[in-house]
């Protein structure tokens, strides 16, 4: 009597475990996560749908149109030509002298944001409190509207109303042509996006310092290291991955240079600051030529996946040297 008492209080039945309390086998278990792996795709599907009509159906049509003889001013059917386009654009110096004219502009940004943003990171790291506050000042220029910062430096870059100039006659430094200058204008569109994207690289940079484990730069500190050993033995090499993405981005940011450039210059002086995405513009929107500004999107589109491939890879090793403990003085 006490044992079949015993039984029914561990869930047993009078010949061994009940069958209700016994676990599930492997088919049963693959079923459960079989019907979670659906569950989660139904979930997906409204973002994958959104996702194809926004991003993937326009790239394809842009595929499609790139291999065509398209000119939206001329009427007829559009003939396949292949290749012809991509040709076209390769061997159009206009090309070149546009990619050149956006490389020119990559290489300023990242050259002046990456050690200024790192800079203001570092100093906004280092403040003792208010620190979200102060970041929320800096981002001030990021949140405006590209057509609100060009005009706003159409203002401050006028030859003889600007503050700029102004000041600069003071001090008796001449007054120069900021963007009719073809030696200065693309020099004074890098200034604009430097002020204007500058905060956005200080957020990134300050994100990943704040995520780094305080044990480490402690650990350092002890040991005898300088603030700039901590910077370049444990900071930096702990930051590859926050900064290979921020550099991606104002990479690609600034590839599609259109909009100050429409603002400031026009792609002027001359051609002095024709960007390869204003030239793209001018070939869809003032010629017309869908065809050929559908090239040179997908062109600009391979390039700028090289280059984020290539920074991801150089990012993603491991650090090299990486911090090494020192003697603390006794």
């Amino acid at each position: 009597m006490r044992e079949d008492t015993g039984r029914r209080e561990r869930g047993e039945g009078p010949s061994g475990p009940s069958p209700l309390r016994s676990s599930p086998g492997p088919a049963s278990r693959r079923h459960l996560l079989s019907a979670q792996r659906r569950f989660g795709w139904w979930l997906l599907l409204p973002s994958l749908i959104m996702l194809a009509a926004n991003s993937i159906f326009p790239l394809l049509y842009a595929v499609g149109v790139s291999t065509k003889a398209y000119q939206m001013l001329i009427p007829g059917p559009r003939r396949f030509v292949g290749l012809a386009n991509y040709i076209q654009a390769l061997q159009d110096p206009l090309v070149w002298h546009s990619l050149a004219v956006t490389l020119y502009f990559v290489g300023g940004v990242l050259v002046l944001q990456f050690p200024a943003g790192l800079g203001l990171a570092l100093l906004l790291h280092r403040l003792p409190r208010r620190q979200e506050l102060v970041a929320t000042l800096l981002l001030i220029p990021t949140i405006l509207s590209a057509s609100v910062v060009g005009f706003q430096w159409v203002q401050l870059y006028n030859y003889e109303f600007g503050p700029l100039n102004y000041l600069l006659a003071l001090l008796h430094l001449g007054q120069p042509t900021w963007t009719a200058d073809p030696h200065l204008a693309l020099p004074a569109l890098i200034f604009v996006d430097f002020w204007e994207w500058t905060p956005f690289m200080t957020l990134l940079l300050f994100a990943g310092l704040r995520s780094l484990p305080p044990q480490i730069v402690d650990a350092a500190r002890v040991d005898g290291s300088t603030p700039w050993q901590v910077v370049w033995r444990v900071f930096l090499p702990l930051l590859r991955p926050i900064i290979g993405i921020a550099l991606i981005l104002r990479i690609i940011m600034a590839f599609k240079l259109f909009d100050i450039v429409y603002v400031l210059t026009a792609g002027g002086p001359g051609i002095a600051t024709e960007s390869l995405a204003f030239y793209t513009y001018i070939q869809g929107f003032r010629y017309f030529n869908m065809g050929y500004a559908s090239a040179l999107s997908i062109l600009q589109l391979i390039l700028i996946t090289i280059l984020a491939k290539l920074l991801l890879r150089l990012t993603r090793r491991p650090p090299i040297g990486g911090f090494i403990p020192q003697e603390a003085p006794l």
